[in-house]
């Protein structure tokens, strides 16, 4: 039996979920007025019903050429997704987390007390898995090395992220950046809100709050409510940002996206949307290289779309509606 700690966290993410989906509502309705049509009455509705379908079709010219496989893990429920050094393959589940191989054949699977909230292998080679309120630490056989303190009472984990001297989990119920060292001794906050610095901190509407790492060892962090992802020093000081809210292919619309993000090992950056579901790739100054995949090829209900990349530059797509991963490679991405 679930303990009520988790089914509340559980709880807590389904309103979450909830807000996000009305939000995404509100905001589309937003922008298409304000952006397009232009007019009030029943006209406007009529066009933003209209400008939503057209949203949904991805523009052929920006498609990059890509070949996908797909690989299908033995766990159900997929909810986070990691890749190791050596390029392999971790998976998390309801209760459980899946290593597999590049051609998608099981290693091994081992269990753990709850539903997996996400995923980060250190460079050390340890699985860090976020469950609904701490991290625990696992050793690549999958025996369990550390349980870390919850860092809030009310904490709902997102995402992790992990250097060789910290490691960073996103908080979307607290809407903040948890520093830790890698023993897991919690040395502050990342993105915290300072209305007297004018800082407005993170902007997390639903539970998609991703982190990830670049070449030099510096953080970056999705601000899905500001439609931008910011860049902060490894000890969590703020560098820049880039991104924008936007209805064409090169920002991102709705609420609050991108929901996810990884970063290629030429400094690339991969994003995904929710609702309007679109895979992009952008270059290191941050400009729209092509769509990887659009809203044509999910359930028009997909979400949850996390992300890596291996040494080789392959993306891989989490597609947890369908219980499989997705693999895309390219020589040019």
């Amino acid at each position: 039996m679930k303990s009520n700690r988790m089914s509340e966290a559980n709880t807590t993410v389904r309103n979450m979920l909830v807000i996000g989906f009305i939000a995404v509502a509100v905001a589309f309705v937003l922008m298409l007025v304000r952006g397009i049509s232009g007019t009030g009455g029943d006209h406007s509705r009529t066009a933003s019903r209209h400008d939503i379908d057209v949203l949904k079709k991805t523009d052929s010219s920006l498609l990059l050429n890509v070949k996908m496989k797909i690989i299908n893990p033995s766990i159900g429920d997929l909810s986070a997704l990691a890749v190791d050094g050596d390029d392999n393959i971790y998976v998390g589940g309801e209760t459980a987390v899946e290593m597999l191989d590049i051609n998608g054949v099981h290693v091994h699977c081992f269990v753990v007390a709850e539903s997996v909230r996400c995923l980060s292998i250190s460079p050390y080679g340890e699985i860090l898995v976020g469950l609904s309120d701490h991290v625990e630490v696992y050793h690549k056989n999958g025996g369990r090395k550390a349980a870390w303190e919850s860092p809030a009472s009310n904490a709902v984990l997102t995402s992790i992220a992990s250097t060789s001297n910290y490691v960073y989990v996103a908080d979307c119920m607290n809407k903040i950046v948890w520093l830790y060292s890698v023993s897991g001794e919690l040395l502050g906050r990342v993105g915290e809100k300072d209305a007297d610095k004018r800082k407005v901190g993170f902007v997390v509407p639903s539970a998609f709050f991703d982190v990830a790492i670049a070449r030099d060892g510096s953080l970056w962090a999705a601000n899905p409510g500001q439609h931008r992802l910011e860049h902060y020093t490894s000890d969590g000081r703020f560098i820049s940002y880039w991104g924008r809210p936007g209805l064409d292919a090169e920002g991102f619309c709705g609420c609050c996206n991108p929901s996810n993000f990884a970063l290629m090992p030429d400094g690339s950056f991969v994003t995904s949307e929710k609702h309007i579901v679109r895979v992009k790739v952008y270059d290191s100054e941050c400009k729209l290289k092509g769509i990887i995949s659009g809203q044509e090829e999910w359930n028009k209900d997909a979400l949850g779309l996390d992300l890596a990349v291996d040494s080789k530059g392959r993306i891989f797509v989490l597609d947890p509606q369908n219980g499989r991963v997705r693999i895309y490679s390219r020589n040019c991405i």
